[in-house]
Formats: C-alpha cells, sequence, structure tokens
C-alpha cells in the first residue's frame, strides 16, 4: 500500500529517531548525535550512531543505514506496512484510507485478525472446561506445565457438532467470513460448513505483531494427519510464517542466535528448558522467505532437527536453499539430535543434557554439506572420486556472492585432500573394501567435536571405549593409546587391561572382550561407556558401537586422537 508523504512525514515529525531506538538500544548522547552498540551485529565497541538533524542511523562497523522505517523493518522484522502500522500507532496518527477498495481491503483484514482472535480466546476457554478434560490430561502427559500452556495461549477444539460455527455465528460471524478465515471449511457439493479443526489441541499461530493469523492443530484421537494446519488465506501463508517468530525476537536479540526447530511441540520444549529464541517452520521444509527472514534477526540461524533420514533430508534442502543467498557474516548452522529422537523426546526421557550439547556444538553449513556428500558413498576409485569432487562443485556453483564462493571450494578442496590422505594413512591393509568416510556430523556435534569448549573427558572415554568396541583394533593404535594421558583412574585400569589382553589374544571380538573384561572388576566401568545411566553421551557416538564397520572405527579413532591432540591434551604423542 503507498502512503501519501504527508502523513509519512506526519509520523518523522512526531516520533524522534532516537526514541524509537532506545527500545531496542542503550544510546548514549555525543553532541548532536547518540552512540550505541549496533543491534545488528556482534560488537563490543559502539560504531552505531544516530544524528538527528539528518534522520538516519548508521553503524560504521556493519555498513547498516536507514532512517526510521528501515530500523524499525530491520529490528523487529517487519513489512514496510507492518512498520507504518506500527509507528502510527505509537504516535496517535489514524492510517489514511487511500480509497474506497482500500478502506474495504482494510477493514475486512481488521476483521479477519478479529475472528482468529475470537477463535483463540473459544478454543483457550474449551481447554480449560469439562470437554478439554482429555486434553488437558494429554498436555500433562506431555510435561506442560500450566505457566506453559497459557504462554503460549494453547488451546482445545471439540470433536463433535460444528461448536465452533456456532460459536462465530453468535457473534453475527457471516460463514463467508468464517470460512475466509481458515476455521471453517464450505464443502463444493453444497453440504452445510463444518469446523476445519476437530479434536485437536490447538496452537495459535502470530504475526510479527502477536496477531493470530492461523491455528495448527494436533489429532489426540489417532487421527491419520497428526497435525495439520490452517490453509492459506488473506492473511497466512505458509511459505512465509515461523512459528514462534514473535515470542522469540527479544530473546534473539540477547542470544545474538535463533534456534529452527522442526515443530510446535519441539519449540515448547525447547522453551521448557529456558531455551527462548526457537522457532519453527510449519510442516515443510525452510523456504527461501524464512531463511530470509531468519537472517534479518540472527546471522547464523541455527537448526536443530532430528538425526534421523528424514532430518537429514530437511537440513539438505535449507542449506541448498540458502546457498545462492549466501552473505558476508550470513549462513546457517546445524545441531543434530540422536537418530529417532527430538527435543521433545529427549527432555520427556530426561536426556536434557543431551539436547544441551547437540546446541553447544553445532556443525557449520560447509562441514555439514561435505558430510552429507561424502557419507556412506563409496570413494575407492577415481572415477568415484571424480564424481563427488563434480557434486562439490555444482554445490559451490549455487553460491552467488564471490568470495563465499571461492572460500567454498578452498574448503572442499583441502578437506578432499585431507579426507583421502587418512585413508591411504588407515586403510591400506582393507583390500576387497569399500572406503567409507568417517560420520563427521556426529564428531562435530558432540564434545569430542573441533568446537574449543569440547570436553577431553569425553573423548578419552571414546578413545578406550572405541577399542573396547573393536579390541581387534588395539594392535593397530597401541603405541598412541599407551601413551595417551587418561584422567580417570577406572578408565585408565580399563585401558591397560585392553592393552594386556590384545597381546595375548590379539583377534578377541568384543562379547569375548567385554566378559572377559568384566570378570576382572571391568564390569562397573564398561557399564558406563555403555549404558545411557552413566556416560550417555559416548552411547551415541556411532564408532564406538560393535558393530561398526572395523574401518570407520579406526578412522574415526584417528581423528578423535587428532582433535585430542589439536587440544593440546596430548602433546607428546602428536
Amino acid at each position: 500500500m503507498a502512503y501519501p508523504p504527508q502523513f509519512l512525514d506526519d509520523i518523522r515529525a512526531r516520533l524522534t529517531l532516537s526514541r524509537v531506538v532506545a527500545q531496542h538500544v542503550r544510546l548514549t548522547r555525543q553532541g548532536n548525535e547518540f552512540k550505541g552498540i549496533c543491534p545488528f551485529h556482534d560488537e563490543k565497541t559502539p560504531s552505531f550512531t544516530i544524528s538527528e538533524d539528518k534522520g538516519f542511523f548508521h553503524c560504521f562497523g556493519c555498513g547498516a543505514h536507514g532512517d526510521i522505517f528501515g530500523f524499525v523493518m530491520r529490528a523487529e522484522n517487519l513489512s514496510f506496512v507492518e512498520t507504518v502500522e506500527r509507528l502510527a500507532t505509537e504516535c496517535g496518527l489514524t492510517i489514511p484510507a487511500r480509497s474506497r477498495g482500500d478502506e474495504a481491503t482494510i477493514q475486512r483484514t481488521a476483521t479477519l485478525y478479529e475472528i482468529n482472535r475470537e477463535a483463540s480466546d473459544w478454543f483457550v476457554r474449551c481447554l480449560n472446561d469439562d470437554i478439554g478434560n482429555d486434553a488437558r490430561a494429554y498436555l500433562a502427559k506431555r510435561g506442560l506445565s500450566d505457566e506453559t500452556v497459557q504462554h503460549f495461549r494453547l488451546g482445545f477444539a471439540p470433536d463433535k457438532g460444528n461448536r465452533l460455527r456456532e460459536f462465530l455465528r453468535n457473534k453475527r460471524v457471516e460463514d463467508r467470513l468464517s470460512v475466509a478465515s481458515g476455521l471453517i471449511r464450505q464443502p463444493e457439493d453444497g453440504r452445510p460448513a463444518y469446523d476445519f479443526f476437530r479434536s485437536r489441541i490447538m496452537f495459535p499461530i502470530t504475526d510479527a505483531r502477536e496477531r493470530v493469523i492461523a491455528f495448527g492443530g494436533r489429532s489426540i484421537d489417532g487421527a491419520k494427519a497428526k497435525y495439520i494446519n490452517s490453509p492459506e488465506t488473506e492473511l497466512f501463508r505458509k511459505g512465509q510464517t515461523l512459528y514462534n517468530l514473535a515470542g522469540a525476537r527479544t530473546h534473539v536479540r540477547e542470544s545474538n542466535t535463533v534456534i529452527v526447530a522442526e515443530g510446535y511441540m519441539d519449540v515448547i520444549a525447547l522453551h521448557r528448558t529456558g531455551v527462548r529464541n526457537a522457532v519453527a517452520p510449519l510442516g515443510t521444509a525452510l523456504t527461501e522467505s524464512q531463511i530470509g527472514q531468519l537472517w534479518q534477526i540472527a546471522d547464523e540461524p541455527l537448526l536443530c532437527f532430528d538425526g534421523d533420514e528424514a532430518g537429514q533430508r530437511a537440513a539438505r534442502r535449507a542449506a541448498e536453499r540458502a546457498l545462492p543467498r549466501l552473505g558476508a557474516g550470513l549462513s546457517l548452522r546445524f545441531a543434530f539430535v540422536p537418530a529417532g529422537e527430538d527435543p521433545d523426546s529427549l527432555l520427556s526421557s530426561g536426556a536434557r543434557e543431551q539436547l544441551v550439547q547437540a546446541l553447544e556444538n553445532p556443525v557449520s553449513l560447509v562441514d555439514f554439506l561435505w558430510s552429507s556428500e561424502t557419507e556412506n558413498q563409496p570413494l575407492d576409485t577415481p572415477e568415484r572420486k571424480a564424481a563427488l569432487k563434480r557434486r562439490l562443485d555444482k554445490l559451490t556453483e549455487k553460491i552467488a556472492d564471490r568470495a563465499i564462493r571461492e572460500g567454498y571450494f578452498t574448503d572442499f578442496k583441502h578437506k578432499l585432500r585431507d579426507q583421502f590422505d587418512v585413508r591411504q594413512r588407515s586403510n591400506r591393509s582393507s583390500r576387497g573394501h569399500y572406503w567409507k568416510p568417517i560420520k563427521t556430523i556426529g564428531l562435530r556435534a558432540h564434545s569430542r567435536g573441533h568446537a574449543k569448549a569440547g570436553d577431553p573427558i569425553h573423548r578419552e572415554r571414546v578413545l578406550v571405549a572405541t577399542l573396547l568396541g573393536h579390541p581387534e583394533l588395539v594392535s593397530e593404535v597401541r603405541e598412541d593409546f599407551s601413551r595417551i594421558e587418561i584422567r580417570d583412574v577406572q578408565l585408565d585400569q580399563l585401558r591397560a587391561a585392553l592393552l594386556e589382553i590384545s597381546v595375548n589374544e590379539p583377534q578377541i571380538d568384543y562379547e569375548s572382550a567385554r566378559a572377559y573384561l568384566a570378570e576382572r572388576g571391568h564390569g562397573e566401568v564398561i557399564a558406563k561407556l555403555f549404558d545411557r545411566t552413566e556416560w550417555n553421551q559416548t552411547m551415541i557416538e556411532p564408532s564406538m558401537r560393535p558393530e561398526t564397520d572395523r574401518n570407520d572405527a579406526l578412522l574415526a579413532w584417528r581423528e578423535t586422537l587428532a582433535i585430542h591432540c589439536s587440544q593440546k591434551e596430548t602433546p607428546d604423542i602428536c
């Protein structure tokens, strides 16, 4: 919508830029200007300035520049129309109607917002009435407190009749408007209109101004479609909307990052752990529009997906959609929870630390793409290596920014060189087997990864547990294994016993080794390594599992040792 220039000038005259910016930034006056920490990039020394005389802001650190409308659009992730409405409301101006058509559109839009608000309140009342007993029991079983239910304004759509349609009719809402809101369905064969949501927990979906624009519904009666969303309407475009964006925005500014989960319940689960900066797409992979919205509020959004194939596919689609739009400082990061789990299930099972660990050790975009192209791929011939290089080149070519494109090309080149060098060092004796690259996603997503905050004690557990799971490998790494400093007394004693047993029985298998070691007093520490009740992060390391391919396990062990060395934990052998 176009606004008269005089109307926009009236807003500028009634609101000073510093007053609006001060809602987001602590400002210090310096002469005729104001200065503060830039809200659009991470800095410690203030480089963000405001010139009231000229009516614009400028950051000398990241180059952000604009007027009062540009600042609010960027800081609050609003469209221009939403920004004008917000500032006009703040300074008490009435938005002018441009024409009869515009006035009618404005009125219809306002009516649809009101219908959604009324419906949201009605769903909440249904949840708290007797008709919502089963729904409340379901939410309690999922671990949601009353405070959480109220915070997210959860409700319930009853399973019988057309109660919402009747409620809206009693509010003098015409069926055509109820249908336009997406709450009521009108069959094409002329049958009566009916409630779209039935027997479902209701999740209101809001816009950037926290106005309800749609709903998500979670079945509690075993319906085939577990989750459904409102159909697209004049207010709601699924591919342009993120669940909980308005609620997360303030916390995003505080933490300087935004976490993208897969669904509503994952966002709510993260909220229960104290993570308040989480959002989610609405049942689809992230779109280009949603990635753009994320970059408006955080430079490197963190995608937290399930570790199963579906989660990997969703992450890969998001990665490829981001590539053409990468910019200086703008990228994606990835965190994967164990296969078969999600943030909600981890929290419900008491495995909060696994979730925290995944979030604290994210994988970069370039590392994720490398891993997704190389994991479980045979690369034992020149032709297969050439095919990998071609796939990587095609990914790199999608990047529009020249400097970033060249950076990816160089990074992939180095990874190819390093990976094949590792193969030559570690796999010369494995004739007849194709080589599969180690799972670097798992490596970097957990504390034995490259993050400087990685836990060296955990890496020591992995180094011992991997060889317990594959005792036939001890003879190949005996010298390095014997010189690692191990802090835990029980673990060190287990290491010594493994070295001893490998001399007497170099080809002993896992079951025999475990039974032999348990008989000699090492059962407790073995249980800690392999049982989820103790050192549970070790349990999800693929390399230590006995069923893992021996060559994968050997490569993973060597890389873990290399990381351990890079952190100066065992300088004498590195």
